[in-house]
């Protein structure tokens, strides 16, 4: 028996025990389940304000939230409706995520949310929102961190997308937006659920969600969520493991004070999958997408293991009615092995790839520890005719990486039209590892208003932050090499070779104002200013040691809300223009060909359009489009365009790689009433359409990413059996099987869409 067969065998087994002994009693029909927006459901998860009471009938686990959100705390940090808050923020709700059966973050996001794309990266989990990279801008239940990876829903309760420059509550932080995942909260009612999955590619997963109260008086609360799951790909060799615990508790003394602590641990096993298919020609080669382009004869062997373990605390204590205090804080430690690999360089005339390797096996592993705490002070008061809501805070991150070392190493090329992976064999090792350490600390102030006023008709919002950065990158490298019989896993001894620290800081403004003459017609604009990375060194600086200047961010935005149908619906609409400034950009010199400078100057300019929610009683629909042209507005300085595909340079007028000009999705799901008089309560139909233009694969826009569409349906019934609630769903995502290409980095980095895959699972619920 195989191990896969095996643990299908397990989670079969252990699901069925959980709800057997409910057969025994008559099935009922369910009454029809209501999608709207809950109100009982938009409890802040990180402002500790009280969990929400759940009855299983009514609102199991608090997962029948709708598909719209009346508030996202992300936006200021504080309780404001979406309809006052003078920016374009969009929420991933729990039913959402669980209507379309949703694994990952980035499934969630990449159709339920206007502007944002996937982008490649092996060092963590970035997409682009409004054409820019977030990387490094993540955050969970407000607090940030540096590095994730592997991101997973199975405690997710909603996702929160802030569109535009959010360094005036957040610091650091590219200008496009920022994601905050909001994780579930314990109940004071007991719920308990257990869901079996399984799909194509031998994929099959179980997930938990256990709450209650732990004390008779409800002032102490739990809730435990887990996950296994375990999958094949549709490549030809990759297989994923995951282990997931995320225990979590709420203490409520009394009415004013309120406290939350969330534990995650997980590990990820996965074989290493970078994006490596190349371009031939001005296309993605013309290869099966199954093909695996690296040396399953180490990567299978060794394969890429992820250890996560995060502990975050926050309590909020409520002087009165109008003034609180909370403080929030996290601390996540991960380690990563295993061989990563990817493609250099493609040989367009012979079709032969050139591979390099990452090894995160010697020497331990790749580390990385992040901390990060708040306070913020909010209160609202009232001079004269202005009613005032304030926020005051502080916070800090830092982040740290032990002594690494990354070994160079190549092999014979692989001919992508018949790979022979032997022949690629054996791995040439080269030059000596090499190890760097990194740290990094930011802190900063912030403060803002939200002014109202005329019968709260008009808002007004002032705010600012200052900013104090530093960055710390030591370069060290092996002072002996002496290769063993497997020179992967040799022993070094290091000496520091290089050094490179800065220390930047910076003021960043927000204003923003918002015309609401009627309750559910809302106008608004803003204008604010982003503080974010860099850190390059170059040795054509003043000061070569030092980096160089961070990047800044310029938006200004405005757009309409609506909210219809008694709030069941809501519309956003908006018009942005960014610019991101101080980027930096590659200068090659005869004595340093990897020299940069800061030169680069980009452009996002757009429009986006969101509507989720119900359409009718039974018609609950989501819908997004988005328009935005992203180009370099200034670039290398010197070129030559025979260089262009393999020096990669930005040159003014060219679109940033991977970023079509219109994409949408279209999402409709109806619950089913009465058909021919036949009571069908119960039953759920569901579908939808994603639209991606074609798009310029690399800097250069040597190639072309075709355009495509994907169709994706579903059916669920859910019913009582005995005290219990049963759902059974299946979901088909990419119904036509059709072959995509959903992002690139470069002509040797382009990542392959996942063909037809269909999933069913079986959740019980008591």
């Amino acid at each position: 028996m195989s191990r896969i067969a095996f643990l299908r065998g397990v989670s079969a087994g252990a699901l069925l025990c959980s709800f057997l002994p409910s057969f025994v009693s008559a099935q009922e029909a369910l009454p029809a389940i209501d999608v709207g927006v809950d109100r009982s459901g938009d409890a802040n998860p990180s402002s500790g304000a009280p969990a929400p009471t759940s009855a299983l009938g009514s609102n199991p686990g608090g997962r029948i939230t709708g598909y719209s959100a009346t508030n996202a705390t992300s936006a200021l940090k504080m309780d404001t409706p979406i309809m006052q808050t003078p920016a374009n923020v969009q929420t991933v709700t729990r039913q959402t995520m669980d209507d379309q059966q949703v694994v990952s973050v980035r499934d969630a996001l990449l159709t339920d949310v206007s502007g944002v794309l996937m982008t490649p990266n092996f060092a963590a989990e970035t997409y682009k929102i409004r054409g820019f990279t977030n990387y490094g801008n993540s955050y969970k239940n407000g607090l940030f961190e540096y590095r994730m990876l592997n991101l997973d829903t199975t405690n997710l309760q909603s996702i929160e997308v802030l569109k535009g420059p959010a360094a005036m509550l957040y610091g650091r932080a590219e200008p496009g937006g920022i994601l905050d995942l909001i994780t579930k909260r314990p109940l004071d009612t007991p719920y308990y659920s257990i869901q079996e999955q399984a799909g194509t590619y031998g994929f099959t997963r179980t997930t938990v969600d256990m709450t209650g109260p732990v004390t008779q008086d409800k002032q102490l609360l739990y809730r435990f969520n887990g996950e296994f799951f375990s999958t094949g790909s549709y490549e030809d060799y990759p297989h994923n493991q995951n282990y997931f615990l995320a225990p979590s508790f709420t203490w409520r003394p009394n009415e004013r004070f309120t406290a939350n602590l969330d534990v995650e641990m997980q590990r990820y096993i996965w074989t290493g999958d970078f994006a490596s298919l190349p371009s031939i020609g001005g296309y993605p080669a013309p290869i099966p997408i199954s093909r695996y382009l690296s040396l399953p004869q180490v990567t299978v062997n060794d394969p890429r293991d992820y250890v996560k373990r995060r502990i975050a605390y926050d309590w909020t204590y409520r002087f009165d009615d109008n003034w609180s205090l909370t403080n929030r804080g996290a601390y996540s430690m991960f380690w990563m092995g295993g061989l990563n690999t990817y493609a250099s360089a493609i040989d367009q005339k012979t079709g032969y790839l050139s591979l390099g390797m990452n090894n995160y096996s010697i020497a331990g592993a790749f580390h990385d520890y992040d901390f990060s705490t708040n306070l913020d002070l909010k209160g609202k008061f009232s001079t004269g005719f202005l009613s005032h809501s304030v926020l005051l805070g502080l916070d800090h991150m830092s982040e740290h990486e032990p002594p690494f070392a990354s070994l160079s190493s190549t092999q014979k090329p692989i001919y992508i039209y018949d790979p022979h992976y032997s022949y690629a064999l054996p791995i040439n090792i080269y030059g000596s590892p090499v190890y760097s350490t990194q740290s990094l600390s930011w802190q900063g102030v912030y403060a803002l208003d939200n002014i109202s006023m005329l019968d709260d008709k008009v808002h007004v919002l002032l705010g600012g932050r200052e900013d104090w950065a530093s960055t710390s990158v030591n370069k060290l490298s092996s002072t002996t090499w002496a290769p063993k019989v497997n020179p992967l896993y040799s022993s070094y001894w290091a000496m520091q070779v290089s050094h490179h620290s800065d220390y930047n800081q910076a003021f960043s403004p927000k204003v923003g104002f918002v015309l609401q003459p009627y309750p559910w017609l809302s106008f608004f604009g803003d204008w604010s200013r982003s503080f974010g990375l860099n850190n390059t060194p170059s040795p054509a600086s003043p000061n070569p040691s030092a980096g160089l200047p961070p990047q800044k961010g310029d938006q200004k935005e405005m757009g309409v809300k609506m909210e219809l149908f008694d709030s069941r619906l809501l519309l956003t609409f908006a018009y942005f223009d960014i610019y991101k400034s101080n980027i930096s950009t590659p200068a090659p010199t005869p004595t340093n060909p990897s020299n940069s400078v800061m030169t680069g100057l980009a452009r996002s300019q757009g429009v986006e359009f969101d509507m989720t929610g119900k359409l009718t009683e039974n018609l609950s629909a989501i819908v997004n489009y988005t328009h935005d042209d992203v180009r370099t507005m200034q670039g290398a300085l010197s070129y030559d365009p025979r260089t262009l595909l393999t020096t990669q340079l930005a040159v003014a007028g060219t679109v940033l790689p991977a970023s079509p000009k219109n994409y949408g999705n279209v999402w409709l799901k109806y619950d089913m009433d009465e058909l021919l008089g036949v009571n069908l309560r119960g039953l759920s139909v569901g579908g939808g359409v994603s639209v991606v233009q074609s798009s310029l694969g690399d800097n250069a826009n040597t190639f072309t990413l075709p355009g495509y569409a994907l169709l994706n349906g579903m059916i669920a019934y859910t019913t009582k059996i005995g005290d219990s609630r049963v759902t059974a769903q299946l979901n088909i995502k990419n119904i036509t099987n059709a072959t995509y290409y959903l992002s690139s980095s470069g002509p040797t980095a382009i990542q392959t869409g996942t063909p037809r895959t269909i999933l069913g699972s079986l959740r019980v619920e008591f």
